[in-house]
Order: structure tokens, then sequence, then C-alpha cells
């Protein structure tokens, strides 16, 4: 997804290793995950409330059913 290679991986954990320090490592990696789930739980909200709001799955489903209805009058005739 990202196409970070290993060498980038190792450069990376070095930065960190040097700026934070060993100590306070765990902590900064707790607090970014804990960011990174507060997003995705907002990011899932929000579509929810998009969904609800434009009734987005019940307008599929309509245009689902019209093609069903159009294929069952096409193998009628």
């Amino acid at each position: 997804m990202f196409d970070i290679g290993l060498l980038e991986l190792l450069i990376v954990a070095v930065v960190v290793i040097v700026v934070l320090g060993p100590e306070q490592i765990p902590g900064a990696v707790r607090s970014g995950a804990k960011t990174i789930f507060w997003f995705k739980r907002q990011a899932s909200g929000a579509k929810e409330e998009i969904t609800k709001a434009f009734d987005l799955n019940e307008a599929y489903q309509d245009s689902r059913n019209e093609e069903i209805l159009d294929d069952l009058e096409d193998k009628k005739d």
C-alpha cells in the first residue's frame, strides 16, 4: 500500500529511537494506535450517518430490483 521497503523501515526506527529514546517509545506507539483507532471510528460513524441520511442502501436496492424486473420481462418475451 505505501510501498515502504525494509531499509526505509530501519531508517525510521533508528530516527525514532534517537529522537524519543527507548523509554518513551511504548507510550508513543500506544498514543499513535489510539489516534489511528479514533480516526477509524470517526470515519466509520460518518459513513453510517451519510448512508442513513441519503438512504443509499434503499436507493441501491430499488435500482437492483428494477434491473431484476427488467430481466424477467425480457425473458417472458
